[in-house]
């Protein structure tokens, strides 16, 4: 249990910096913004992909998943990749009956892992929120859903086949792209 607290801690300084705006998203060069994405937009070879998860009172459903390119024009700042963008759009659910913090949530999202058609494995580098961040400081309402997009920096040309997060044992649960 203490692991999952420090995994939790660790997560949360990620958000912090996730959400703090740079100077260097603010000034990019006219280079970089002609291969700008958005991340609200649907690409042509993009793919709708069906399935969830359930994990003690969490439903993660992975909504879609897209090939971005190099550079990503997001809500806060700008996201450039060593390589291409593999972007998949995750929803997460408060599936009891009760008010309940984002905490578990967000720690199954942030130790995901995108596996290709080759079983190679990448992990998420970025997260894009899809909702209103200071709703981060505020429980889940029972029923009540968010949405990320979940940034893995892989090869061109990769084949996303399964997105894979743990459950509270850390064992590897896997959904079908």
């Amino acid at each position: 249990m203490n692991n999952l607290k420090y995994l939790f801690i660790g997560t949360l300084l990620m958000l912090i910096s996730a959400c703090t705006p740079s100077q260097q998203a603010k000034v990019e060069s006219s280079s970089s913004q002609a291969n700008a994405a958005d991340t609200s937009k649907v690409e042509a070879n993009s793919k709708a992909v069906k399935g969830k998860l359930n994990i003690k009172g969490w439903e993660i459903r992975v909504t879609g998943v897209k090939y971005a390119g190099q550079t990503i024009k997001g809500q806060y700042r700008t996201y450039e990749a060593a390589e291409i963008w593999t972007v998949v759009s995750v929803t997460f659910k408060n599936t009891t009956n009760k008010r309940q913090r984002q905490d578990d949530a967000l720690t199954y999202l942030f130790i995901s892992t995108l596996a290709d058609s080759q079983n190679n494995k990448y992990d998420v580098k970025e997260t894009e929120f899809k909702f209103d961040t200071n709703l981060l400081s505020k429980p889940f309402a029972p029923g009540e859903a968010r949405s990320v997009d979940l940034l893995f920096d892989t090869p061109k040309g990769i084949k996303a086949d399964k997105f894979l997060t743990k459950n509270e044992k850390f064992e590897d649960i896997a959904l079908k792209l």
